[in-house]
């Protein structure tokens, strides 16, 4: 008697939903481009949601100023910045921009967190890892980072940790169960301070925890065992601060 109460939708219907499955299956066989420079960087945690949604990409790297220039001319684009993402006729610039429209594109509206508060509490670690980021460049810049160093960690880094991971008590990834577009990001900040200083998470069993639950998501395992991440620098050679490998 249930299975009699359960209507066909009507073939126009159906139609529609086949056409629009159709619409996105196409859309995900495209290769969008990401640029940015031959490094991590800012577009290592783009380069990481890539991966994890199974979007294929060309990885557009540029070695010199001069390059970028003359990318940068024949975008035509208002808002020329790196990195900048090309799906098709369609060019986005911003990370967060980029990693929304990944999101959508790849119909995981649940990366922006699965409840109202789960948004909030996102978009706030997106700020204060964006701080943090900001901590980290000004640091690898310094002429004097090596000798600084012991007091960036003790000033900087290790307060910005120690909040992290008493919010991360308790929690899957860092803003619950569930895996989130900020996660990416929080990966990418644990994984070049712990290039800056091996035990620079030992303090912090929370963030340990997420990070190793980060890596051990298939797509990005994949992806950290691939020469396409082992072949890229983590910063820009020129800094003062001298990462060792990936």
């Amino acid at each position: 008697f249930f299975f009699l109460m359960i209507r066909r939708p009507p073939r126009s219907t159906q139609s529609r939903s086949s056409a629009a499955s159709d619409v996105y299956k196409r859309q995900m066989e495209d290769t969008v481009v990401l640029a940015y420079w031959h490094i991590q960087s800012f577009a290592e945690p783009l380069r990481m949601l890539l991966e994890y949604l199974h979007i294929k990409y060309e990885d557009k790297a540029f070695h010199t100023d001069e390059e970028w220039a003359a990318d940068k001319k024949a975008l035509n684009f208002p808002f020329p910045n790196l990195p900048y993402l090309k799906d098709g006729d369609k060019v986005l610039c911003e990370s967060e921009a980029i990693g929304y429209y990944l999101a959508f594109k790849a119909k995981r509206i649940d990366l922006f967190g699965t409840t109202e508060d789960e948004r909030v509490q996102a978009t706030m670690v997106r700020g204060v890892l964006a701080d943090f980021y900001r901590d980290i460049g000004q640091f690898v810049w310094n002429p004097n980072c090596a000798t600084d160093q012991p007091k960036v960690f003790e000033e900087k880094f290790n307060p910005r940790l120690k909040r992290l991971n008493d919010f991360a008590a308790g929690k899957k990834h860092i803003i619950g169960d569930n895996i989130n577009l900020v996660d990416f990001l929080l990966y990418q900040v644990l994984y070049t301070v712990r290039k800056i200083d091996a035990k620079a998470l030992d303090a912090y069993p929370n963030l340990q925890a997420i990070a190793q639950t980060f890596e051990n998501i298939p797509e990005i395992k994949a992806y950290h065992e691939s020469d396409r991440f082992k072949s890229r620098p983590i910063y820009d050679d020129e800094a003062p601060f001298k990462f060792p490998a990936p």
